[in-house]
């Protein structure tokens, strides 16, 4: 898992399928297809920790609706190799063309957004009168008599995190794509721009590119550390 070595383009006119190239890297050479050669875009990541895979579904936000662009399948030991090259790449990259401004990645225990408390008007009393908050906040501590404030129900609501399917709902996963692409190699090559990520699957007699996805470079801290925290996870070890 490098991105050192540099694809080269190879045809095999003995091959029934439509291929695309090949593409060398210094441990493999691995057959990309046709339908996989141009590869896919993405500006977000959804990851599904399973007790024998790790699925990671990712996304496209542009336009409507969001959309699930590939669904890649990874046994946990290729997942904690891909972490540990995407850390690397990441280490070489800001060598290179210096920090990444990173972006947060969707998470499905990440809690729901908070309204901005109104603004003060113009001219006119605070958002909060502290005087009015110092008052309700104060309860009757001999008799237990609920003030205005601590009265169960003017007490803040906690939000509730979405739950996986909420999360599902909001994007379009096409059927062809619900079983995803199976790997058990990964290869990361990067620009200055975007991050492109090699998924293989090395298996006799012919390693073949399955998933080609290119990142944006301001999405790839967020998966890293999105991906890191779902190798923690229980069914992650």
């Amino acid at each position: 898992m490098s991105d050192h070595d540099q694809p080269s383009p190879e045809s095999d006119p003995r091959n029934p399928e439509p291929i695309q190239g090949q593409v060398r890297f210094s441990q493999l050479s691995a057959r990309v297809p046709a339908h996989v050669g141009t590869g896919v875009f993405s500006n977000g990541v959804l990851i599904l920790m399973g007790i024998h895979e790790c699925v990671l579904d990712f996304i496209q936000r542009l336009g409507e609706p969001h959309r699930i662009v590939a669904r890649v399948v990874m046994p946990h030991i290729v997942a904690r190799q891909l972490s540990r090259a995407l850390q690397e790449n990441l280490r070489i990259y800001e060598a290179r063309y210096g920090r990444i401004a990173a972006i947060s990645m969707p998470r499905a225990d990440a809690p729901a957004p908070q309204k901005p408390d109104p603004p003060s008007q113009p001219g006119g009393p605070p958002a909060i009168d502290p005087s009015i908050a110092e008052t309700t906040l104060m309860g009757d501590s001999a008799t237990g008599t609920p003030t205005f404030a601590n009265h169960p129900e003017n007490q803040p609501s906690v939000p509730t995190p979405p739950g996986v399917q909420d999360i599902y709902d909001e994007f379009r996963l096409p059927d062809e794509m619900l079983s995803g692409s199976y790997t058990n190699f990964v290869m990361i090559r990067h620009s200055a721009t975007e991050f492109c990520f090699d998924f293989i699957t090395n298996i006799f007699p012919r390693s073949a590119v399955s998933a080609r996805v290119y990142l944006a470079t301001p999405h790839v801290p967020g998966f890293l550390l999105s991906l890191q925290r779902s190798i923690k996870m229980p069914g992650g070890k």
